[in-house]
């Protein structure tokens, strides 16, 4: 027990203590930097935010338990099971990647989403969902003395391989050749080509690399964690916490910071319990505000890093347009139509859904399409609005107006506060601080049970308009709905054709640029940003109105993968484009789940497709289509991204 004298702390700890609390997080430490080298490998070499990569991490630990089970050695396992996901991260790269290198990170980001849920699909329909057991090697079962303790074997074994493995790498990137042509590669692409280079496979070994250190790690915390599809998401968040407070790019970043995050997270599970899943988060935000480019960050963003630029504009729609105001008559008449034909109350509800992932589409496109900044933690401000909302019907009152604004506010302040954290920082970097952020709110969610439920969440009851229109009606429900997605869209395009927002486009063209010219970039970023939060806001707000439940799930990073593919499928930097992603990704929800059970293995490929043969989205079928009667373009003509110039250029 530590005594409350306010004594020095390592007064009432005793030796054995100490020497556990040291081997522990030299165990954890060891661990985590295993799980982000092979991110920052692949993400210091290629500029690719592998979202994959807990995924990989997850299939090297079950991959290790069937080569167990085949041959009976842990030994064999832990080698040819990581071999082999880097075989499978090798036709991951072939088929995906390496066609889309040069162009933004938003694709990278989105492509390894597709893969993510393709590989984890996979995985639940081999292996099942339910968690498997690793059984301790028998050579390494037991404890074994150090010092004053006597300490798991198995634990021992990990530090030492896994520091092995550490120190193979580091050797191999810094003085083998191969390690030198990466090094050039990444420095300079053009000048490797140049000099008879072929980067595209270096690219793809690479990867295979990164993988194979995701997979040896799982394959090392099988025996002591649990294995389950779910494995992977915590893998994720851990690559992502240790790269960006070790410095993104840098190996030896990776491990300082791993080790560093280890002993911490051992120190806290030892003597702070309740803060034990809070460590990661409040040490990014510590690293955050010290040094945001992390403790040995050195790595420099090529100079179009978060630049979303067609050769070929496609404006928003105004609301005057005939086209606009025909599909909005037919909305209006849709419930009173439909059900008194082929629609049922569902199917109204259903599209009422589809509004509301339209709005948070909508406000994600207002950052990332106009702005160049990947947000990977929209969810934070979906999930905020949904519990404010249900938080003010349970305990103020329960007015739909009142409830909303203060979801509004609510959301539109915490987006300020995320802004002015990260809005120094550009392109892949913001995308990492918005994803640790909601995954931060989304702890604080399951944590703080007496306000939010915990994982039971939250129910509410009647909600009110005016105080006499009861909102909970389906009917009632959807035309409230279409007019907050019309309001929301209105508000959105008037910002867009503000000077305001040709300042956006500005930045999201170039920042420095637009520095150059006097405007305060950081400040309009920020702004911008709060304006999308309150607008993802609405849309929280809406979905707990609708289903009278909200829970932590809405605040999970999962949900801002959904937004992301929803915004791109729809049409990236439209504004009316990610409506329509939004409504197309709930309409192949529905549909995809009633015929079969692994749908978001199918969702990942049709993200993956989209990606690759319509960067623009659903949105530039009509114009290509018309061209291409007209014979003025190629299958793809103009709507391809430009191109992301190269670093050191």
């Amino acid at each position: 027990m530590i005594a409350s004298q306010s004594l020095p702390l390592l007064a009432f700890i005793s030796v054995e203590q100490a020497a556990f609390l040291l081997l522990n997080g030299l165990a954890l430490g060891v661990l985590y930097v295993l799980i982000a080298a092979g991110f920052a490998v692949i993400f210091g070499i290629t500029d690719v935010l592998n979202f994959a990569h807990g995924a990989f991490y997850m299939v090297g630990a079950y991959l290790t338990l069937a080569v167990v089970d085949a041959t009976g050695s842990f030994f064999v396992a832990l080698i040819v099971g990581p071999i082999a996901v880097a075989g499978i991260g090798v036709v991951a790269e072939r088929l995906t990647l390496s066609n889309i290198y040069d162009r933004s990170p938003l694709y990278h980001v989105l492509i390894t989403f597709g893969v993510l849920l393709i590989v984890t699909e996979l995985v639940e329909i081999v292996w099942g969902t339910g968690t498997q057991f690793f059984q301790t090697p028998e050579l390494l079962a037991g404890a074994v003395q150090v010092g004053p303790i006597a300490y798991p074997k198995y634990r021992l074994f990990t530090i030492l391989a896994g520091a092995v493995i550490a120190l193979g790498t580091w050797l191999l990137i810094r003085y083998s050749r191969f390690g030198l042509i990466l090094r050039a590669g990444a420095q300079d692409q053009a000048t490797a080509r140049l000099m008879g280079v072929n980067i595209k496979k270096y690219y793809t070994l690479t990867f295979a690399l990164g993988t194979f250190l995701a997979a040896i790690a799982g394959g090392l915390a099988s025996p002591f964690l649990s294995v389950n599809p779910e494995m992977g998401n915590g893998a994720l968040i851990i690559a992502f916490v240790v790269v960006a407070i070790g410095g993104l790019g840098s190996f030896a970043g990776a491990v300082v910071a791993g080790l560093l995050v280890g002993f911490t997270q051992a120190a806290v599970d030892t003597f702070v319990p309740a803060l034990s899943g809070f460590v990661f988060y409040i040490l990014l935000l510590a690293a955050l505000l010290i040094k945001p480019e992390g403790i040995l960050g050195d790595y420099e963003i090529r100079k179009h890093a978060a630049k979303l630029s067609y050769d070929e504009r496609i404006p928003p729609v105004p609301l005057t347009d005939r086209r606009v105001l025909a599909l909005l008559g037919a909305l209006l008449l849709l419930p009173v139509v439909g059900l008194n034909t082929v629609m049922s109350s569902y199917g109204v509800g259903l599209v009422a859904l589809m509004f509301i992932w339209g709005i948070l589409a909508l406000s994600l496109d207002t950052v990332t399409g106009y702005t160049g900044l990947i947000s990977f933690g929209h969810a934070a401000f979906y999930g905020v609005g949904s519990y404010v909302v249900a938080l003010t019907t349970l305990n103020v009152t329960n007015s739909f107006l009142l409830s909303m604004g203060a979801a509004i506010l609510v959301a539109a302040s915490i987006a300020w506060l995320v802004g002015a954290i990260s809005a120094r920082l550009s392109g892949l970097y913001f995308a990492i601080i918005t994803f640790a952020i909601g995954q931060l709110l989304y702890q604080m969610s399951v944590s703080w049970s007496g306000l939010t439920g915990g994982s039971n969440g939250l129910s509410i009851d009647r909600v009110e308009l005016l105080g006499f229109v009861d909102v909970s009606d389906t009917v009632t429900f959807y035309y409230l709905a279409l007019a907050m997605l019309v309001a929301s869209y209105y508000v959105a395009k008037r910002i867009m054709d503000s000077p305001f927002g040709l300042q956006l486009q500005a930045i999201r063209e170039s920042e420095r640029r637009t520095t150059f010219l006097g405007y305060n970039t950081n400040m309009a970023k920020r702004r911008i940003f709060a304006v999308s939060g309150a607008l993802g806001g609405v849309a929280g707000g809406l979905f707990v109105t609708l289903q009278t439940f909200t829970s932590p799930e809405t605040l999970f990073w999962v949900v801002s993968g959904d937004a992301l593919f929803a915004m791109v499928l729809g049409g990236v930097g439209t504004l009316y484009g990610p409506i329509i992603g939004g409504a197309v990704l709930i309409g192949l929800d529905q549909i995809l789940t009633i015929y079969f059970d692994h749908w978001r293995m199918l969702l990942g490929l049709i993200l993956i497709v989209i990606v690759l043969f319509a960067p623009r989205g659903l949105v530039s079928f009509y114009a290509i289509g018309a061209e291409l009667l007209r014979g003025e373009r190629g299958p793809f003509g103009s709507a391809e991204p430009e191109p992301v110039e190269e670093r050191g250029d």
